[in-house]
């Protein structure tokens, strides 16, 4: 994070109350600062887990890793001050409402915004739903396909100022801004599904954008709800056994020919 990010360490100084439980008294506050801004998004996964040497770790959970032992994961959307998209590309997706893209190895992204006042659903990053349905909710790592989802500011965001790099003494542009800089007036963010490894076969991924009060439970009912289905298409691999029998049969042609050339020279040579 260098000296874009800092994080701050105190201890809650909240008064002792006996009918609070757990008893918050020796809990570590962490602050965490922007100090820079860059000119992209990102996100930032912080795990909480005990003070003790961590056991192996495991690669198919928000942030990368973390070990069994780990009691909770925050993820922070660190805005950068560039828009996740251009206006012209960025799709809203309205509630009571669809919104669908299909993404090859010609158009590997797409970026959506939710209406102002809803959320997305599922909140981890890692996770989405699978397939035409969408009802299952699963990692994306498990999906077979290489893809991460980044929250970023929406073009449709106004500011104070457009985004811009600062100058640095030499001249040179610099990929990151102090954050006072630029002073939002209001900050919606959008969603950029990205597709770094394509999968063998089709693969649907779908988020839900849904208004602030629905409950998880009550996607199903379609009410106040916007489903962004994203078609991964499928990039099949070479067929080795194909590529195989025409190496054989070539090599059987050269060997038969071969014969064929040896045979004639006997002849000649009888002839002779």
């Amino acid at each position: 994070m260098g000296d874009a990010v800092s994080i701050k360490l105190s201890k809650n100084t909240e008064e002792k109350d006996e009918k609070k439980k757990p008893n918050l008294e020796e809990l570590n506050i962490y602050t965490v600062t922007m100090n820079k801004q860059s000119l992209t998004s990102s996100t930032l996964y912080f795990q909480c887990r005990p003070e003790k040497k961590p056991v192996e770790a495991r690669v198919d959970t928000p942030g990368g890793k973390f070990d069994k032992d780990t009691k909770c994961v925050i993820q922070v959307a660190a805005y950068g001050s560039k828009p996740a998209a251009e206006v012209a590309t960025e799709k809203e997706c309205k509630l009571n409402d669809g919104l669908s893209a299909t993404l090859n190895t010609s158009s590997t992204s797409f970026t959506f915004r939710c209406p102002e006042g809803s959320r997305l659903l599922p909140v981890n990053f890692d996770k989405a739903y699978e397939g035409l349905a969408c009802t299952k909710k699963r990692s994306i790592a498990r999906m077979g396909l290489g893809a991460s989802l980044l929250e970023g500011k929406s073009a449709t965001s106004v500011t104070t100022a457009p985004p811009s790099s600062t100058e640095t003494s030499g001249g040179s542009s610099s990929t990151e801004e102090t954050v006072a800089a630029q002073t939002p007036v209001k900050v919606l963010p959008a969603y950029t599904f990205s597709v770094s490894e394509f999968p063998e076969k089709d693969v649907h991924v779908c988020y839900y954008c849904v208004k602030g009060d629905v409950k998880k439970q009550e996607i199903d009912a379609r009410d106040e709800v916007c489903k962004a289905l994203i078609e991964v298409k499928g990039v099949p691999k070479p067929d080795h056994a194909a590529s195989s029998g025409t190496a054989t049969f070539s090599t059987n042609k050269l060997v038969m020919a071969g014969a064929i050339l040896i045979s004639s020279a006997l002849v000649m040579s009888i002839s002779a």
